[in-house]
């Protein structure tokens, strides 16, 4: 199985004052290039995602030869993202990641992508309940049409495509704390005072 990853970094930072969450610096390293260290160890081919040439251009230092796509549609947030790089994907199963998680685990990925089967989808779910769908596996070819039908209609949430599809196999809190004890994976960054939050912690708690 070719495994493709793709890395979402297209947001407009609303919440951060309009600044790019993806060059936000945790630990001495961008967001962007703390994700792709660990995209790239576990995934045959990694592909970013960004809004507009605009953003390619200021990005264009940290991208090198990796596989860009942006929007094709635009006020669709994430949809527009998914749709643009599964389209470009060569992977059967692509793994589908916002750029504000600062921990991810490569081997929690993995297991993941080892895990999917023949399933149209491996989703997270958090130990509250929440649906996890920008930490998820997708099959390429059924996740690409269920995104194009949503859109079409009109949606823009990200689980209404993973509503259409058919087989689903969800991922329990306590089978992930097996490899990320702590469940740091899901730790995002959306506000300025997230970024305060992760520069006062001790590095040996990440």
């Amino acid at each position: 199985m070719k495994r493709s990853s793709l890395l979402l970094a297209g947001g407009l930072g609303t919440r951060l004052d309009g600044r790019e969450k993806a060059l936000l610096v945790c630990q001495d390293s961008t967001l962007l290039q703390r994700t792709l260290t660990v995209l790239e160890d576990i995934s045959d081919e990694v592909i970013v995602s960004l809004r507009d040439d605009e953003q390619v251009q200021q990005f264009s230092k940290y991208m090198g030869d990796r596989k860009v796509v942006t929007d094709k549609i635009r006020n669709a947030g994430p949809l527009a993202g998914m749709f643009a790089g599964f389209e470009e994907a060569c992977g059967d199963y692509v793994f589908t990641v916002a750029c504000d998680m600062p921990f991810l685990n490569g081997r929690l990925i993995d297991m993941m992508f080892d895990m999917v089967g023949n399933h149209d989808a491996l989703m997270p779910i958090s130990e509250y309940g929440k649906k996890e769908p920008l930490h998820s596996v997708y099959r390429r070819d059924k996740m690409l049409a269920a995104i194009e039908t949503a859109m079409e209609d009109g949606h823009r949430s990200i689980l209404t495509p993973v509503s259409y599809l058919e087989n689903i196999l969800y991922l329990d809190a306590d089978a992930m704390k097996k490899i990320d004890k702590d469940l740091k994976s899901f730790v995002n960054i959306n506000t300025p005072s997230d970024m305060v939050k992760l520069d006062n912690l001790n590095p040996d708690d990440v």
